[in-house]
Parts: structure tokens; sequence; C-alpha cells
């Protein structure tokens, strides 16, 4: 049951990246010139697991961090079950085992959740970034930026 749940889950986010960067490449075709906000990426992804992703055109990120959190949430919600049935029958042993995971899985989930609103934002921020090939800064002037100085090592061995 809870391999068929974890499924569902990563389904599910799955189906949400992709409907919501479909959603977002028809909003970039009405304003090209659109860049997302930082505080909005990060606010989006504390509202929903991997909408800060989506909102700063990640559709693989939003589906990794909606997968990772929505699975620390359920996590939660099974390990407190069970923590709750052994307190009814009275195992106080089993009940403090699965108390504890309960609260492991909910610092894992806080975790992910500060992680995933910090990826959002500097996403948001990097959107923009040219990450071509081309590393060369040229002035204004034609020439390159500053003075160069050339280290040559060389060594033999015998």
């Amino acid at each position: 049951m809870y391999r068929c749940i974890n499924i569902k889950v990563f389904l599910f986010s799955v189906i949400f990246g992709i409907l919501g960067l479909n959603a977002l490449r028809a909003a970039d075709l009405k304003n090209p010139d659109w860049q997302p906000s930082p505080t909005g990426a990060a606010v989006r992804s504390l509202i929903f697991p991997g909408w800060g992703q989506v909102y700063a055109r990640q559709p693989l990120k939003a589906v990794i961090y909606g997968g990772i959190e929505q699975g620390f949430m359920y996590g939660v919600y099974h390990e407190h079950k069970l923590y709750q049935y052994n307190k009814s029958i009275g195992d106080d042993g089993a009940a403090d085992f699965y108390k504890n995971n309960r609260n492991r899985m909910a610092w894992y989930l806080a975790a992910a959740l500060i992680v995933s609103t910090m990826d959002a934002y500097v996403d948001a921020h990097l959107y923009n970034f040219d990450v071509s090939s081309d590393l060369s800064h040229k002035s204004g002037r034609g020439g390159f930026l500053g003075s160069g100085v050339n280290l040559t090592i060389s060594w033999r061995t015998f």
C-alpha cells in the first residue's frame, strides 16, 4: 500500500509539473520580457510543493521537490497513524518508536521545505543568467578588460 501511494504522489507531481509548465509557456508567448519574482517563487514554494520551481521555469526540479515533500508529508501521516494505533492498543514501546519516526520525518520535511524554497528563490534570481560557453568578457573598446598575467609551469621526471 505504501508503494502504491508513493507512485500516485510521483504521478501527481509529474502531471502538475507538465500542466504548470504548459500554462507558463502560454504566458511567456503573451509577454516575452517577463521575469519571475524571487519572493513570489519562494512564497509559491512554501504554499504548494514544487509550485515555486514551476513558476521559475524548472519543471524537473518541481517534480523532484514536489515528490520529496509529498513523500515526507505522507510519511508523517503514516507514522502518526501507526503511533495512534499502537498507543490505543497499549503497546507503548512500539508507539514511542513510531512517534520518533514521525518526528524525524517532520524534521526531514522541514529541511526539504527550506531547501525547496531557497532553490526556487535562487532559480528566479538566475532566470536570465547566460550559460553560453563563451566565457570571455570584452570591454566596449574592443579589447579585453584589465591586464593579464601568464604563468607556465613545467616539470621533468627522471
